[in-house]
């Protein structure tokens, strides 16, 4: 039978417990079953309001730009983390459900900002007791001080992820690249 040891998973030595990587990866599965658990609560809302999780989270960011008078599609897109397309389907099957309106932009008819209706303010006032049950027992026992060191790190793997994420696009579009000119060299077979 052939033994086999993984190799480290990080190299910093920061994250390392003389020199194991062990608490590292629990880490990056408790990240992992942490977000998977933040989707299905997502979802929960969602449900409570009468749209998908998705949704829900497009709706919440478009109540915080509401006093603003409305957010663009872009904008939107950029504070979400997704694309704008995404968004531009999402916000339609909303504005159908009378929960948001698009209006044009008073500086630029070209664009729209997209702002709650009546319905959608109703909506998520309705299930404001249900998040504030369900988001106190999710940070039951944090102290102010732990709330603070998670936030400031929360908002860098905001930013490091994204950065992985486009490290990751880079190494497979190169992947991509090198397997292309591999065809080409070998010649195609179909000729």
């Amino acid at each position: 039978m052939t033994t086999f040891k993984s190799s480290l998973s990080v190299t910093l030595p920061d994250v390392l417990e003389n020199g194991s990587d062990e608490r590292f990866r629990a880490l990056i599965y408790d990240f992992f079953v942490t977000g998977a658990r933040f989707e299905e609560v997502r979802e929960g809302f969602g449900r409570a309001v009468g749209v998908s999780g998705p949704q829900y989270f497009i709706l919440v960011a478009i109540a915080r730009s509401h006093a603003d008078g409305g957010v663009g599609v872009r904008a939107l897109g950029n504070y979400l983390g997704v694309a704008a397309s995404h968004v531009t389907v999402e916000v339609n099957k909303m504005v159908k459900l009378g929960l948001v309106r698009k209006q044009a932009h008073p500086e630029d008819g070209r664009r729209v900002l997209i702002t709650l209706t009546t319905e959608g303010i109703s909506a998520l006032e309705d299930v404001a007791p249900l998040r504030q049950d369900i988001n106190n027992i999710l940070f039951d026992g944090v102290t102010a001080e732990e709330f603070q060191i998670l936030a400031r790190l929360m908002a860098r793997f905001v930013r490091t992820t994204a950065q992985a994420q486009m490290e990751l696009a880079r190494r497979e579009h190169e992947r991509q690249l090198r397997a292309a000119a591999e065809y080409t060299l070998a010649g195609d077979p179909s000729c």
